[in-house]
């Protein structure tokens, strides 16, 4: 089953913002219905049948952890359009540790990112009706 709105994530466990990008998407795909995670690695390396899953999505939005925006550029250069883009750093302030700092994070950034994401996803569907 195609999901209705997609999350793209980073969900890169090198650093603390990319680990809570991850922890935050799975929390939300298992309280929320119709909301699935797409392989970033499978998009860079331009996996045919992962880029059409993504395309068939309705609602993209595509969530990155720091500076780097890692997975707003592989989405770009597949040329897939997203509804809605958001990084840890940029829009709520969270500053990237650096290398080998995945357990580096705090509560209330889980808190932050979590709500962040999900006042996008009802801001999709509002828009849908």
């Amino acid at each position: 089953m195609i999901p209705d709105i997609g999350l793209i994530i980073c969900n890169s466990g090198a650093s603390n913002t990319g680990t809570i990008t991850g922890l935050v998407a799975y929390e939300i795909v298992k309280e929320k219905n119709n909301i699935g995670i797409f392989s970033l690695p499978a998009l860079a390396n331009k996996i045919p049948r992962q880029i059409a899953l993504v395309r068939k999505v309705k609602k993209l939005i595509v969530v990155d952890g720091c500076k780097n925006e890692c997975a707003k550029k592989i989405v770009e250069s597949l040329g897939i359009n997203y509804n809605s883009y958001i990084n840890l750093g940029y829009d709520l302030g969270i500053q990237k540790v650096g290398p080998f700092t995945s357990l580096e994070y705090n509560t209330d950034d889980i808190k932050r990112s979590k709500q962040e994401i999900l006042n996008r996803i009802e801001n999709i569907w509002s828009e849908k009706k």
